[in-house]
């Protein structure tokens, strides 16, 4: 799933739709792949960088990237929980949410002493 979600955006030049359509898919075959994507994905963004890499398609990757990262920390945590997926991937979701000294210095971020 997580190669299709990439690939089907880069395709359309367009996150939206293909969010949405995820959002409403639920159950558990829906939320491990929502898991497995929240995985691969989660070092990405919290680097502040998209979780693929993009063709000259896009006019800004950075709206894209956000728009990936609010969906994520939007309507993943609960699905993620009820899934069963470990408290310190919740908590580096949660991180994806903050923004500055709120998320450098909370203890969940990865280079936190």
């Amino acid at each position: 799933m997580v190669v299709h979600q990439s690939l089907s955006t880069e395709a359309s030049t367009a996150l939206s739709p293909w969010l949405s359509a995820w959002e409403a898919q639920t159950g558990p075959t829906a939320d491990g792949h929502l898991a497995a994507a929240a995985e691969y994905w989660e070092s990405y963004l919290l680097g502040d960088r998209l979780p693929w890499d993009t063709w000259d398609t896009w006019d800004d990757e950075e709206e894209l990237r956000a728009e990936l990262t609010a969906w994520l920390v939007r309507h993943a945590p609960d699905r993620l929980r009820a899934h069963g997926v470990s408290g310190e991937l919740l908590h580096r979701i949660r991180l994806l949410g903050l923004s500055g000294p709120d998320r450098w210095e909370d203890p969940h971020w990865p280079g936190h002493r």
